[in-house]
């Protein structure tokens, strides 16, 4: 007895027998939009639940990878990090504000990681100006991640102008759009940190 499979298919009104293709194992194509899928299932699902607060230690590490939408709304207060070095005279400097300004060059539109690394940091910023909101009113800020990290990022900041203090401080503040910064729109301003610790 000989046996064929044949699958039926109907084209053009007509109906066509042909052989079944072979299931094989997944591309690497495929593997990707079943990721795309997946990643759009659960921002599908986030939005549904958009005015619970979705929490935990796992979503926190992967934030980077989820879109912040505020930017959507009125312009606002931005976080800006301002840094200050005190030198060997005991004399601080005025207060320095990190802006980050993006450079442009015809090779930016293929390989781009200095502007990205500067927003990068800029981003760091706002996490700590949203982890400061967060944080309940008996929390201390110098538990956060963000707080160590941004302040890595004033030294490396200072280091950039080839600058060797003996301390430094650095100071988050809101600064409202349009509106020339102030020491009053401070939200935090570290201790005086040493140099060489």
């Amino acid at each position: 007895m000989l046996s064929v499979s044949c699958v039926v298919n109907w084209r053009n009104g007509y109906f066509l027998l042909t052989k079944p293709q072979p299931v094989g194992p997944m591309t690497t194509a495929s593997a990707s939009l079943l990721l795309i899928a997946a990643y759009f299932l659960f921002l599908l699902i986030s939005l549904k639940r958009r005015g619970q607060v979705i929490s935990g230690p796992w979503l926190f590490l992967l934030r980077s990878f989820f879109p912040n939408w505020r930017f959507y709304h009125g312009p606002g207060n931005q976080p800006r990090l301002f840094w200050r070095i005190q030198d060997e005279n005991q004399q601080w400097t005025d207060w320095h504000m990190f802006i980050p300004r993006a450079t442009f060059h015809g090779s930016d539109w293929f390989h781009n990681p200095r502007n990205n690394l500067t927003l990068a940091n800029q981003n760091l910023v706002d996490h700590l100006s949203a982890d400061i909101i967060a944080m309940p009113d008996d929390g201390d800020v110098r538990d956060l991640v963000t707080y160590h990290l941004v302040m890595q990022l004033a030294r490396h900041l200072i280091t950039c102008e080839s600058l060797v203090p003996v301390h430094y401080q650095f100071q988050l503040r809101l600064v409202p759009a349009y509106v020339p910064p102030d020491e009053d729109m401070a939200v935090l301003t570290s201790p005086t940190l040493s140099w060489l610790s």
